[in-house]
């Protein structure tokens, strides 16, 4: 596994105005790790879908392609980017039944909205609610990954696009706190270290070319040895 990738930050498209930021993943960063853990045919998932940079993506290299998003709004954009409308599904990651139309998958590729641990507000409510510490974030995002690990294959991979958070100087080591919450669950291959080389684009995240006071990111690689999806034992 090659763990180093240098990439240009940069998105194939723009957001309408009427959304605030954006916290997608770029398409380039996708393809480069759909390439490397699936082949056309598999049936990726992303529970966290956001604009549906993913979905898009896994379409185009000829995967099938399944997402959940919590936002209504959001959900209703990711649609309009897929020729699949109704594998974008508009509900809840921490929800089983969200998964009830979601066949066993090959992959899952997604990217956990991102918290400080001094943050008020819900980032798993689209960060509209208050009332979730950092603790019981990372005890949520477990729990979405409980989930996913119910339809996951026997070897296929969860490949999470995640980064640590400097904000004013302090640190919130998010890519190392999840991959604690996700080690005990699928083995851990290993990280991928991604550089960024900014786009003319401004940044809404914070300092450093890729935001979030850093110039690279993370993917944590994940296999799944169990047979999750194939067992009726395994909690949904």
């Amino acid at each position: 596994m090659q763990t180093f990738l240098h990439l240009v930050h940069e998105y194939e498209f723009d957001l309408p105005d009427t959304f605030d930021g954006d916290p997608r993943t770029p398409a380039a960063y996708v393809e480069h790790f759909l390439s490397e853990c699936t082949d056309a045919g598999d049936t990726v998932l992303d529970p966290f879908a956001g604009f549906g940079t993913t979905l898009r993506v896994a379409e185009r290299m000829g995967r099938e392609a399944y997402g959940i998003e919590y936002d209504a709004e959001v959900a209703s954009f990711a649609r309009e980017q897929v020729d699949h409308h109704e594998r974008v599904i508009h509900g809840d990651a921490l929800d089983a039944t969200s998964y009830d139309d979601v066949p066993p998958v090959d992959c899952c590729f997604t990217s956990p909205p991102y918290m400080v641990e001094e943050m008020n507000a819900d980032p798993l409510t689209n960060y509209t609610e208050t009332g979730r510490d950092y603790e019981r974030y990372l005890a949520d995002l477990r729990r979405v990954f409980d989930h996913v690990d119910g339809l996951l294959k026997k070897g296929g991979h969860v490949l999470v696009d995640v980064s640590n958070m400097k904000v004013e100087g302090a640190v919130t080591t998010l890519a190392w706190d999840v991959a604690s919450e996700m080690a005990d669950r699928f083995r851990f291959e290993g990280e991928v270290v991604v550089t960024w080389q900014a786009d003319n684009s401004s940044r809404d995240h914070g300092e450093g070319t890729y935001g979030y006071g850093y110039d690279h990111s993370y993917c944590l690689v994940f296999e799944q040895e169990g047979d999750a999806a194939e067992s009726s034992d395994n909690p949904r």
